[in-house]
């Protein structure tokens, strides 16, 4: 009922030239966000960091133990992109194991991360250079409008790698 006179109200005033205006809580207005950083739980920290560092480029900027050092945070940084790599001598494999890419779809949860570059063929030959193994060759999804490949680190966490594809 309450509704139907809130339209009739409406509709009485723009006949009349003049607006309704509807006060908006505060609560219900989103606040304004921007990515941060995407945390990925590594069993070996060494091995994630010299991947990620040596061979994709990130710089290590934090580097913080907490609890004791049951907890360790390590951000990585490349550009604007942040990576978080967490370890906990207690955490425990997740279940299903993951599939390699493209299966990785196949499960819900995290599939992979993303990075843009604007020369892919070159990125791909310079990380050939640095010995890291392609997990997907370079592919056209022109539906997307992007050229990709994918790399695995030593855990087996996806990172896609794309070139935007000019029409």
């Amino acid at each position: 009922m309450k509704t139907i006179a809130r339209a009739l109200t409406a509709a009485t005033l723009a006949a009349l030239g003049s607006t309704l205006m509807v006060a908006v809580p505060a609560a219900a207005q989103t606040p304004a966000l921007k990515h941060f950083m995407v945390a990925v739980s590594v069993k070996d920290l060494k091995a994630e960091t010299d991947f990620y560092v040596g061979k994709l480029g990130f710089k290590l900027v934090k580097d913080v133990s907490v609890g004791g050092g049951r907890v360790s945070f390590r951000w990585l940084e490349l550009g604007n992109e942040r990576l978080e790599l967490i370890h906990s001598p207690t955490a425990v494999d997740s279940n299903p194991v993951r599939a390699k890419p493209t299966a990785h779809a196949g499960l819900h949860g995290y599939t992979h991360f993303t990075m843009e570059t604007t020369n892919l063929e070159a990125t791909r030959k310079a990380l050939l250079a640095k010995g890291v193994t392609l997990a997907v060759d370079t592919t056209e999804v022109k539906d997307l409008g992007i050229k990709a490949i994918y790399v695995t680190d030593p855990e087996g966490n996806a990172v896609e790698i794309i070139q935007r594809v000019t029409k």
